[in-house]
């Protein structure tokens, strides 16, 4: 007759909520998940991290139906490899690994639109804590607490709850079959179009973070350390023909700069050649092109025998300056790029490598070289010129000419208009620089004296929501291939030359012969091959 009345429910209290929420952060208090919860749980944030892919794919899917079954069918086969992943002690273990790669990837990939292959991964590897230090920002620390740190910390709160072997081991392998299944319905289906359409967007797994860096690892890893490491000597024999003919080259590397933003090649929106463009001889070569799109690639890509097409950067040979050297020729390194000279410069008698904020002590240290030499004289100069994000470090402040500028690593915070003015600032301090040396080099009249300014490679400036370098060459913009190729010299022959075939279309490819028509190199090997040299003999 008498029915037992339930106690109330607990009421939440602002002292209980404030409790339970702070309890999360107890390192004692521990709470438990179910493994498939774990898994469903973790294949969904993965598959929720990777949005650059999932925006990739929109922007380019015909339809919202095609977008929905790409990421359906990428969430289901996610999930099958987790599911035989996930194995006790072994799950935790391998998102702490993937998780933090992912987010990192992710991170540069959407704010400054570069693809992490294996040449962008040698780039990470060969950086120093200068590069570092301008990355970092407070929206990637913010990101990185986000993203990493606090999905690391649930995991180290929670407790996977297996079932007994036999179950689990059943359960796992319904759980995949499942998941292939709808894979396969999916794929079944859509196979029409599907395929067609991942053939003609190749490019769609470059942005399949992290598996795609993954494996790009991989391949440097076996490509640095498991290749066949002997290394080859082009030639014995390389001498001078006329040694008593003194000549003199300076051959500025330029970091980052591109040619479109040059006004020597047309370009309007600011003078960046103002202190070079009025200077006698002075020739631009508007057609030009990189060999790679990033230094760890470029830089000794156009030192080497080998052309782009056939250019590994696991390859141990004797490069440009090792044969010059040979021949006769001093060689002097100037650098103030981070990173170094890559390995081309590790065999020179002589090399500086500086890490200084402006590339002005390059010219103080060779006019300080030029003032002591008598003999025939290659001097290289590797700035560290346009080099991104932050391009507002690489000039002194007199050069800060065209405004407003950026004065941030974030650009996708800046304007364009001001991406393009702090840019074109660097450029003009590069320019000065160059205008400086050749002052300089018109005083040295006992020399065949010559200078050649060209770039690694170029530079994304926001378009297409790209920005700074290092994509895959086949699918580059051409910002990041076209650089700017100046020369001047004080042999008329030369210049004549020069400006009979500034209009024709050169690379990275043309420097090898270039180098040695200018020395008057001669060998038994026959190395040198004068359609290639941009000033040999009609």
């Amino acid at each position: 007759f008498f029915k037992k009345i339930p106690p109330p429910p607990t009421r939440i209290t602002f002292h209980s909520a404030f409790s339970r929420f702070f309890s999360f952060f107890n390192p004692k208090q521990i709470f438990k998940i179910s493994w498939l919860s774990f898994v469903i749980l973790t294949s969904l944030f993965i598959t929720c991290l990777n949005f650059p892919l999932f925006s990739y794919v929109f922007s380019i899917a015909e339809n919202l139906q095609t977008f929905l079954l790409f990421f359906i069918l990428y969430f289901c086969l996610l999930f099958a490899s987790f599911v035989l992943l996930f194995l006790p002690y072994l799950g935790k273990i391998l998102l702490t690994l993937l998780i933090p790669a992912t987010a990192f990837c992710v991170y540069f990939m959407h704010n400054f639109g570069v693809m992490i292959d294996t040449a962008m991964l040698e780039n990470v590897l060969q950086t120093d804590t200068k590069e570092i230090q301008e990355i970092l920002s407070l929206k990637f620390l913010f990101f990185v607490f986000i993203a990493v740190v606090l999905p690391l910390y649930c995991i180290y709160k929670i407790k996977i709850e297996f079932k007994n072997p036999k179950k689990q081991l059943m359960l796992q392998l319904a759980t995949f079959l499942t998941s292939l299944t709808i894979a396969a319905i999916i794929f079944a289906l859509s196979n029409a179009w599907l395929i067609p359409f991942l053939r003609t967007h190749q490019q769609i797994r470059f942005f399949n973070t992290p598996f795609y860096q993954g494996y790009s690892l991989v391949k440097l890893i076996k490509g640095r350390y498991f290749a066949h490491k002997d290394f080859r000597i082009l030639t014995t024999s390389a001498s001078l023909k006329n040694p008593k003919d003194k000549k003199l080259l300076i051959l500025v590397v330029g970091e980052t700069a591109r040619a479109q933003n040059y006004s020597l090649g047309g370009y309007l929106k600011n003078p960046t050649n103002l202190y070079t463009q009025s200077i006698p001889n002075l020739v631009f070569f508007p057609n030009f092109y990189a060999c790679g799109t990033s230094t760890a690639i470029s830089l000794p890509c156009m030192f080497s025998y080998s052309k782009r097409a056939q250019f590994k950067t696991n390859k141990f040979t004797e490069n440009i300056l090792d044969i010059l050297q040979k021949a006769g020729v001093y060689i002097t390194w100037l650098g103030n790029n981070s990173g170094g000279c890559k390995g081309v410069c590790d065999r020179l008698q002589e090399r500086y490598l500086f890490t200084e904020n402006y590339d002005g002590l390059l010219i103080d240290k060779a006019k300080e070289i030029l003032k002591n030499q008598n003999q025939n004289l290659l001097l290289i100069l590797h700035l560290q010129g346009s080099h991104g994000p932050s391009y507002f470090k690489r000039y002194p402040k007199e050069f800060e000419r065209f405004l407003p500028t950026c004065k941030t690593n974030n650009l996708s915070q800046c304007s364009q208009d001001s991406i393009f003015n702090t840019y074109d600032n660097t450029l003009l301090y590069t320019d000065f620089l160059l205008q400086s040396l050749i002052h300089t080099l018109n005083n040295l009249t006992s020399y065949k004296v010559a200078l050649l300014y060209l770039s690694d490679h170029g530079e994304s400036l926001g378009e297409n929501g790209i920005y700074l370098h290092g994509m895959p060459y086949f699918i580059a913009p051409k910002e990041q291939t076209h650089i700017p190729f100046i020369f001047w010299s004080n042999n008329e022959k030369l210049n004549n030359l020069a400006r009979q075939r500034y209009s024709k279309e050169y690379s990275h490819d043309n420097l090898f012969s270039t180098l040695l028509g200018f020395f008057e190199v001669q060998m038994k090997e026959n190395l040198y091959e004068p359609h290639l040299d941009i000033f040999a003999n009609p």
